[in-house]
């Protein structure tokens, strides 16, 4: 048998540059997703800060709790009733679009929306069976029953949302969902702010209502306008053909109810052994964190699903994508949240009010879950690209047992302080769980540079977090300021060696800033 013969010295280096030109091609186009939908996230938490500040002056904090409980329930029954359609048909509609069959396209949209109408009113006569177990889930007695009663048509409007995001999703209609995006922010924001001055905490029910009402109509308009609304209710057909992409999203299903659940238990939890202010005070501190976070995150769900999935069954190009979305996650959110550790004692008061100090121990604590998610979330769609349902849910089983009883116990001992770790530690427990799964059953290997990455950037995350605990003053601010510029050195550098978005902005910038006049 003949040898083959070495590649001469030009090929090599053709490869090599090709293969580096892929990378940075990768990175870029990581960055500008990330870039686009975190400044659609960005615009969403400036209305949502000034949503909860409002709120908080006008109903305080144990205003807060009341909404974020029924907001729990009513998304735990969403997610329970919904059988995953959000998320399931996504990849199907994807798959059309692809193969450019119009026809098929819209019957099978026409199939997705049938189904979304049928779990809508699933989702509402479920509720209104439920709500005196959710009032005795809350309150320990039934007697508050009506008042979840009147979550009945918001968690039928779940449903019926979350199957028109999905035909925006999986139609690569991603300008339209970051439009709708901001305008369901602004409309939360007017319709709300006016009914809780006018009524206070009478008008919760109401304004969730409306708001569900107004999200709706707003998708409606962008997703009929990529295709005609169409369902079939009673048509049997509908319901055998879709019965594949419902099955697909059982695992997705399970998993959003585990979560939902734990959401639902420990609010439950800390209303029995604490107080609705508690209740308020902790969804404060879990919003604050991860709104914040998800500014880099949010990217994931709508662009870098398809991108992995066109390469999952080639296990070295998977692997250089994860890397490399992990590489990228890091780098981006890392300097925000050593700046969020140094502010948040200043924007908390301005963002809600004095009352919510308590919150700031929680959240500075609860941090760090953030550089854990940027690592495993990537990891983590690698079991959802892959179908693995058994697998999946036992990842998300597995975490949600363990935040559960992590989170009750801080609170029970540490009280909001303990929650703010409890989470903190749950995350690492989730990357440990999911890394060691995908490297066992998809031979993952982490890249020497996320390692570097993170060694590097989590010591800035825990040094700020020592000054905010030991310093104060003047030494406070030049030492956290220290500590973001440091942190901010590391990810420009690194980002303008593996990318050219850098360069190319500079390019842009340039002339304005030397322009002369000829």
């Amino acid at each position: 048998m003949k040898k083959a013969l070495p590649l001469p010295d030009f090929v090599g280096t053709y490869m090599q540059k090709k293969e580096q030109k892929e990378q940075t091609e990768s990175y870029e186009h990581v960055i500008k997703y990330t870039g686009l939908f975190g400044g659609v996230q960005g615009i969403n938490l400036l209305a949502s800060v000034l949503r909860s500040k409002l709120v908080a002056v006008l109903l305080g904090s144990s205003g807060m709790g009341l909404i974020s409980m029924y907001n729990t329930a009513a998304t735990f029954l969403g997610n329970a009733t919904s059988f995953g359609i959000s998320f399931s048909a996504v990849r199907n509609i994807a798959e059309l679009c692809e193969a450019g069959d119009r026809k098929a396209l819209e019957d099978f949209i026409c199939v997705v929306r049938t189904w979304s109408v049928a779990t809508a009113l699933l989702g509402f006569l479920v509720c209104i069976l439920c709500s005196p177990l959710l009032s005795l889930s809350y309150y320990d007695t039934t007697a508050h029953w009506t008042s979840f009663l009147f979550l009945a048509p918001l968690v039928g409007l779940i449903g019926l949302y979350g199957g028109e995001m999905a035909i925006l999703k999986g139609g690569r209609q991603l300008r339209q969902v970051a439009v709708q995006s901001i305008i369901n922010s602004l409309f939360t924001l007017l319709i709300s702010i006016p009914l809780y001055y006018i009524w206070g905490e009478s008008a919760i029910w109401a304004s969730l209502l409306l708001v569900a009402v107004a999200n709706l109509l707003t998708i409606l308009y962008f997703s009929c306008r990529f295709c005609p609304f169409r369902f079939s209710l009673f048509s049997r057909h509908c319901y055998v053909k879709g019965w594949e992409m419902v099955r697909l999203g059982i695992a997705f299903l399970i998993a959003g109810i585990l979560g939902s659940g734990v959401e639902f238990l420990v609010r439950a939890f800390m209303v029995r052994i604490g107080s609705e202010a508690d209740v308020g005070f902790y969804n404060a501190g879990d919003v604050l964190v991860y709104t914040y976070g998800s500014m880099v995150f949010l990217a994931m769900e709508t662009e870098y699903y398809p991108r992995l999935s066109a390469v999952i069954h080639n296990i070295k190009r998977s692997n250089e994508v994860v890397n490399r979305q992990i590489e990228a996650s890091v780098l981006l959110v890392a300097p925000l949240l050593v700046l969020f550790l140094v502010l948040l004692p200043v924007l908390l008061p301005l963002l809600y009010t004095d009352s919510f100090m308590p919150v700031v121990g929680m959240a500075q604590c609860a941090v760090f879950s953030m550089y854990m998610r940027a690592i495993a979330l990537p990891i983590s769609y690698m079991v959802l690209v892959k179908g693995r349902s058994g697998i999946y849910l036992l990842a998300e089983g597995l975490y949600n047992l363990l935040a559960l009883v992590l989170i009750v116990l801080g609170y029970q001992f540490y009280g909001l302080w303990g929650t703010g770790v409890a989470l903190s530690l749950a995350s690492t427990f989730d990357f440990l769980i999911v890394f060691t799964i995908c490297a066992h059953y998809y031979k993952f290997r982490l890249h020497k540079l996320v390692w570097v990455v993170l060694g590097v950037q989590l010591p800035f995350g825990i040094a700020t977090f020592a000054v905010t605990q030991f310093s104060n003053g003047l030494l406070y601010w030049i030492l956290g300021a220290l500590c973001f510029l440091g942190s901010m050195v590391v990810s420009v550098y690194i980002l303008y060696k593996k990318t050219e978005v850098l360069q190319k902005l500079w390019l842009k910038i340039k002339p304005r800033i030397f322009w002369r006049e000829k």
